[in-house]
């Protein structure tokens, strides 16, 4: 399901070129959505994508699993993380890959955006697991709606550079958060972009809602509740960046709003921290 309007995802083709689902994550959607889908399966299309194959065995042989023996088979490594984690392995590999060497744009630091978006992720998994309010997003879901809640950025630098730049510029001159600038320049923002993104590559629900509505509040309670916990990811990744920001204003959540999410000062705390801690893959 595409959570963009028939109107608005028109001015958004019109705009900018959305890539393509990439082949091997329609063919490991395919297994995961099969009820005969195996991890067996999955290992065979994987073992075919080098670049892949090797996060699967780096995430298996992580301290996370504690396995006694190192695993070098895709096979065992794929029937060991199970389908659920080997889809969300191959949805970030595959945008690390669609992604990961976009255009350079005055004025904006593209590997801050990263490092950014790794930090949202991990806030965004953690608050998933402590938060009340994040109960219609489950923590696998969250850090993906994380990491390419900002993916709709780097489509409209590599699509259209100098009016990105022109809403970088209003921005900065008129103090107001990028996402709206964008609004202002071109009739949508980057979070239509990468709810638009997650549609077509065929993303669960919650995660094309958890993006799309990150800047702009749904009318549907659900949707509504997952576009604010990315945004509030989104608020605890700015709080960690220590001072810096990229070289755009972000847009982020007033301590009272955060109170919604239903935290002690130590949760809210420890996240900072871990989130802190986090860094690019």
């Amino acid at each position: 399901m595409i959570i963009c309007t028939a109107e608005l995802e028109d001015l958004i083709d019109g705009t900018v070129n959305v890539p393509t689902i990439p082949t091997i994550l329609t063919e490991i959607t395919r297994i995961f959505d099969s009820p005969d889908g195996s991890a067996k399966l999955a290992a065979a299309v994987i073992e075919r994508d080098p670049a892949i194959a090797t996060r699967v065995l780096r995430l298996v042989n992580s301290p996370f699993y504690g396995l006694r023996n190192s695993v070098s088979s895709i096979q065992l490594a794929c029937s060991i993380l199970g389908l659920k984690v080997i889809k969300n392995l191959v949805v970030q590999a595959t945008v690390l890959q669609t992604f990961g060497d976009g255009k350079a744009i005055e004025g904006l630091d593209v590997n801050w955006l990263w490092d950014h978006s790794f930090k949202t992720a991990v806030a965004c998994r953690l608050l998933a697991e402590k938060s009340p309010a994040a109960q219609s997003l489950n923590k696998d879901d969250a850090y993906t709606c994380g990491l390419i809640h900002d993916i709709g950025k780097l489509i409209l630098i590599d699509a259209q550079p100098d009016r990105f730049a022109e809403a970088l510029k209003l921005s900065r001159a008129s103090k107001q958060a990028l996402a709206h600038a964008e609004g202002s320049v071109f009739g949508f923002n980057h979070a239509h972009v990468g709810g638009l993104l997650a549609g077509r590559w065929k993303l669960a629900h919650a995660v094309q809602a958890a993006v799309t509505y990150h800047h702009s509040p749904a009318t549907n309670p659900e949707d509504w509740a997952r576009g604010f916990i990315v945004k509030a990811a989104n608020t605890f990744a700015h709080a960690a960046a220590a001072g810096t920001d990229g070289g755009y204003q972000g847009d982020v959540l007033d301590r009272d709003s955060l109170q919604m999410l239903q935290l002690s000062n130590e949760q809210a705390t420890e996240i900072l921290a871990q989130v802190r801690l986090a860094r690019m893959a």
